[in-house]
C-alpha cells in the first residue's frame, strides 16, 4: 500500500475495498459516484497503471467500461452493449425526382432555351422541397443534390416549338439530341436582309423581289439539300477565339471582321410552302426543313434569297419535331407543372420499355 499512502484519497479507497470488496464497490451506483470523485492520478496510482494510460481511466469511468470490467452477482461478465438502446435505423432520404428522363415542351415566343431550363428547374425544386427533399442551390461548389435540368438543342428567342428537356439522368442523353435530326417550319419574306437574319434586327440590305415566282423558288431548293456549306449567323451563340459571336456582333463587328468560316451541315428534306405562318403569299412564303444538328435556318433563308437574286429574311420559325418528340406531344406553357412534367417523363420511359 505504499503507493496508496501518497494520497489520502487512495488510502480511503483502499479502506472501503477492504471492507466491501472491490467487485461489490464497483458494482453499486453509489460507489460509482464515489469512485468518480477521485481524479485520474489517484485511480491510476491505486490500480498500479501509468498515469499516461488514459484509456484505462476512460474505460473505468465510462458506463461501458464499468460493466466490461465488473461481474454481476452470478460471476458472469456483463455485456454493456445489450443494455444500450438499439440504434435507430437510418431514415431513407426523399429522392430529388419522382422520375428521371426526357420530355418535350413547346417553347414560348421570346423565351430563350435557357429561360425554359431555369423555369423548369424552379418547378422541380419546389416540388422536391414540398416532398421533404433538400435540393442544393445551383451555383454552389457542392453540386451533389442540385436539380439537374438541361435542353437538347438551342431555339432562338423568336422561335417556338419542340425543345427537348432532360431531368436528372436524362441530362446525360441530351448530347445525342443536339446532333440528331430536327424538323422546322419557317416563314420567309423577300426584299430585305437584316443583321440578325430575322425580323428582330436592323435592315442591312434591300433587293428587288418582283421577278421571283413560286416556280423559281421551287427550282432553287434542290441546291440546298444534302451536305452543304453554310456560314453561321454572326448573331449566334457560337464561339470565336473563346468569345460568343453575338457579343462581338453587338460591338459592331461584322462576319468578315470576325472571320467566320463556312462549315458543313446536312439538309435531308426541303420543301416549299405557298404561304407563311400568317397565311400571306409572295413576297412571303414558307419552307419545311428536315436537317441535322448545327444547321441554321436563318442562314438557309439568307442563302435562298441570294440564290434568287434577291434578299430574304426569316420572319418566324417553329420546330415541329426533334427525334421522336413532336409538337403535338410537347407541353404548352400553361401546362408546365411538376405533375405534368413527371407524367411526360414516365410516358417516354414507358414507351422505351415497350
Amino acid at each position: 500500500m505504499r503507493k496508496s499512502m501518497r494520497c489520502p484519497g487512495v488510502a480511503l479507497l483502499s479502506f472501503m475495498i477492504s471492507r466491501c470488496g472491490a467487485a461489490t464497490l464497483r458494482h453499486t451506483d453509489a460507489s460509482t459516484s464515489f469512485i468518480g470523485s477521485f481524479g485520474r492520478t489517484d485511480l491510476c496510482n491505486f490500480w498500479g497503471v501509468p498515469i499516461k494510460a488514459k484509456s484505462c481511466y476512460t474505460r473505468m469511468m465510462s458506463s461501458e467500461g464499468e460493466d466490461a470490467l465488473t461481474r454481476d452477482h452470478a460471476g458472469e461478465k456483463t455485456d454493456s452493449r445489450s443494455k444500450m438502446a438499439a440504434p435507430t435505423e437510418n431514415v431513407p432520404q426523399v429522392p430529388l425526382y419522382r422520375s428521371e428522363g426526357l420530355f418535350a415542351v413547346d417553347k414560348p415566343l421570346e423565351w430563350t432555351s435557357q429561360d425554359v431550363v431555369s423555369y423548369c428547374r424552379g418547378i422541380l425544386e419546389r416540388d422536391a422541397r414540398s416532398r421533404g427533399a433538400k435540393p442544393a442551390k445551383l451555383g454552389r461548389r457542392r453540386r451533389k443534390n442540385t436539380i439537374k435540368v438541361g435542353h437538347g438543342g438551342t431555339l432562338d428567342p423568336l422561335a417556338t416549338g419542340v425543345l427537348v428537356i432532360g431531368v436528372g439522368k436524362g441530362t446525360k442523353e441530351l448530347q445525342g439530341y443536339l446532333n440528331g435530326s430536327k424538323k422546322y417550319r419557317a416563314s420567309v419574306m423577300l426584299g430585305h436582309e437584316t443583321e440578325t437574319l430575322d425580323r428582330e434586327g436592323n435592315i442591312t440590305r434591300t433587293a428587288p423581289f418582283e421577278h421571283v415566282t413560286m416556280e423559281s423558288i421551287e427550282m432553287c431548293l434542290p441546291a440546298f439539300t444534302g451536305k452543304i456549306m453554310q456560314i453561321p449567323p454572326v448573331y449566334s451563340a457560337l464561339k470565336k477565339d473563346g468569345k460568343k459571336m453575338y457579343e462581338e456582333a453587338r460591338k459592331g463587328k461584322t462576319a468578315e471582321e470576325l472571320g467566320i468560316k463556312a462549315r458543313q451541315v446536312e439538309v435531308y428534306k426541303l420543301n416549299l410552302l405557298p404561304e407563311d405562318e400568317e397565311g400571306q403569299g409572295l413576297p412571303c412564303f414558307g419552307i419545311g426543313v428536315e436537317c441535322g444538328g448545327g444547321t441554321y435556318i436563318r442562314s438557309l433563308v439568307r442563302d435562298i434569297g441570294q440564290k434568287l437574286d434577291s434578299a430574304a429574311t426569316m420572319t418566324s420559325l417553329v420546330r415541329t419535331k426533334q427525334a421522336q418528340f413532336t409538337l403535338d406531344g410537347a407541353l404548352p406553357r400553361d401546362e408546365w407543372t411538376a405533375d405534368n412534367i413527371f407524367a411526360a417523363i414516365d410516358a417516354v420511359n414507358l414507351e422505351r420499355e415497350e
